[in-house]
């Protein structure tokens, strides 16, 4: 930790940095090979409100950090900004507001995670906030040491370059697209040769854990142009970014399948993704 410290402390600007020499930079300043998984999978659902709440409490609407858009009908699946979505300020603590916002929400079938019932989108919220509470402390850290305008942030902030961004969009396709990149063809051809947007046949749902054996497979995107609709790049997904990772079938309605899926969340990030994410945030604000 004190070597990454040092390395922030130093860390110069560096406006003609090519993405080329961005590996190295970033694995020097700490941050890990899995960032750019890890930081979609962390950021997705973030709105303005968090951010003003966790980190920035001076974050514009223009924050530069993009997030899987919530509404699932949507063709535009990435927002480029994490949104202000409305949290009733009536409420004083952010559990309340997530809270009023999930309900609010309840009755919209596509809205936030496909299949989920409204038990699990909040489990999803909280889930979420825990991640950033626990990387707040990691942001004081970075925000005292580095500059923004370091090679550091250059990297990291990269998205178009970086895989933050292919990440993110696969992401919004494993949220829309339950178990698309399984492998699992029974599921898959269900999506590409019917086309369907959603899962009509089975009431599996994305896996909201952090699975690093999954995740840490390096996925090649060359080829891929997730400007393109749905539709037109479900068959590549699925054939050709298969990571096995497996679907959630047991809902929470009973004690038993709550125990499932907390035993699902509890697989979490390492201090080191707290970290990476902290970096991201901090560059991507300032």
């Amino acid at each position: 930790m004190l070597t990454i410290l040092a390395i922030l402390i130093g860390a110069v600007g560096a406006a003609t940095t090519s993405y080329n020499e961005c590996p190295a930079i970033l694995k020097a300043a700490g941050v890990s090979d899995m960032f750019a998984p890890m930081i979609a999978h962390s950021v997705h659902s973030l709105t303005l409100e968090d951010i003003r709440y966790f980190f920035d409490a001076d974050a514009t609407e223009e924050n530069g950090i993009p997030t899987v858009n919530s509404d699932l009908q949507s063709d535009a699946r990435i927002l480029p900004n994490a949104p202000l979505v409305g949290y009733d300020d009536d409420f004083s603590t952010m559990g309340m507001k997530a809270f009023d916002l999930v309900m609010r929400n309840m009755n919209r079938t596509w809205w936030g995670i496909t299949n989920y019932n409204t038990l699990e989108t909040l489990l999803h919220a909280y889930h979420m906030a825990e991640i950033w509470e626990k990387t707040s402390e990691n942001y004081k850290m970075v925000a005292r040491l580095l500059n923004p305008e370091s090679d550091i942030c250059t990297c990291m902030t990269d998205v178009e370059n970086n895989d933050v961004l292919n990440y993110m969009n696969l992401l919004a396709f494993k949220i829309r697209y339950p178990g698309i990149t399984s492998g699992n063809k029974t599921i898959t051809d269900h999506y590409t040769e019917q086309r369907q947007r959603r899962s009509a046949a089975y009431r599996i749902a994305y896996d909201l854990s952090w699975n690093a054996h999954v995740y840490y497979r390096s996925l090649n995107f060359d080829g891929f142009d997730f400007d393109l609709p749905d539709v037109e790049l479900l068959g590549d997904i699925a054939e050709k970014l298969v990571d096995n990772e497996e679907v959630i079938s047991q809902h929470i309605d009973s004690a038993e399948h709550w125990q499932f899926w907390k035993d699902l969340i509890k697989e979490g990030m390492d201090e080191s993704g707290f970290y990476d994410l902290a970096v991201f945030l901090f560059c991507s604000l300032n």
